[in-house]
């Protein structure tokens, strides 16, 4: 079917309460950091006031959104993404312990080979650690490479683990051109209405300044949202797409 029709059915998906998850915990698994505040803050901040624990990993460093800033190097853009990232948790009532950082290079996440096994083996290992029923995951179809190779990482988990709800959440893919076409089975999943926590999750995305203003500003081809993508993350509900075999 075509994007525009798969999309159209991911924001039509039925609207469920948290017993959907089950009763153990929640994993979720960002690409970069403020892909967990953008695709699921409401789900955190709802989760944690049920009292339903929740782990964000955050898969790579996010030094590539300003490659060529000299104000900022490398480290030092590592260092502020962190602190972004913590910042916006906090917002949604996650403590700092509770947030992991794989560190993998970004944009160069792999998807095979001995450092996605690595990486794949220590997503398990905190899952079954934590105690987590469901993973939450970037979009397998989002085209950007990280957010595939989390994904992909997910897949391998949910091979060992069959047990495992894995849910994907849309990034980039909310923008794929309506008209690609799509193999899949029509989408299942459910949506959410975050209402509640919906001032919590734009103070959340709202701490990534490096990625929404001209924080860094000698770096042309640095990454920055436009309003226009991030209007697509501050609306009242989230969706999620439930991993199909």
């Amino acid at each position: 079917m075509k994007i525009s029709s798969y999309l159209r059915r991911v924001e039509a998906l039925p609207f469920a309460s948290l017993e959907i998850l089950g009763a153990g915990g929640v994993t979720i698994l960002a690409p970069h950091p403020d892909d967990e505040s953008l695709g699921t803050g409401g789900l955190i901040a709802a989760c944690l006031d049920a009292g339903l624990p929740v782990h964000v990993i955050v898969l790579t460093d996010g030094a590539g959104s300003h490659p060529s800033s000299r104000q900022f190097s490398k480290q030092r853009l590592v260092e502020l993404r962190r602190e972004e990232c913590r910042n916006g948790l906090s917002k949604l009532g996650l403590e700092p312990d509770k947030i992991s950082y794989f560190d993998l290079p970004d944009t160069k996440a792999p998807t095979s080979g001995g450092e996605f096994e690595a990486a794949a083996a220590r997503l398990e290992e905190t899952i079954r650690r934590d105690g987590s029923t469901s993973l939450f995951v970037t979009w397998d179809k989002d085209p950007h490479c990280d957010h595939f190779a989390a994904a992909r990482m997910a897949q391998a988990v949910g091979k060992a683990r069959p047990e495992l709800l894995i849910w994907h959440y849309p990034i980039w893919g909310w923008l794929l051109p309506r008209s690609k076409r799509i193999e899949r089975p029509a989408p299942e999943g459910f949506s959410l209405d975050i209402t509640p926590w919906l001032d919590k999750k734009r103070a959340a995305i709202a701490c990534h300044a490096s990625q929404l203003t001209p924080l860094i500003d000698d770096d042309p081809d640095g990454f920055m949202l436009t309003p226009q993508q991030l209007a697509r993350f501050q609306g009242p509900t989230e969706h999620f797409i439930r991993r199909q075999a």
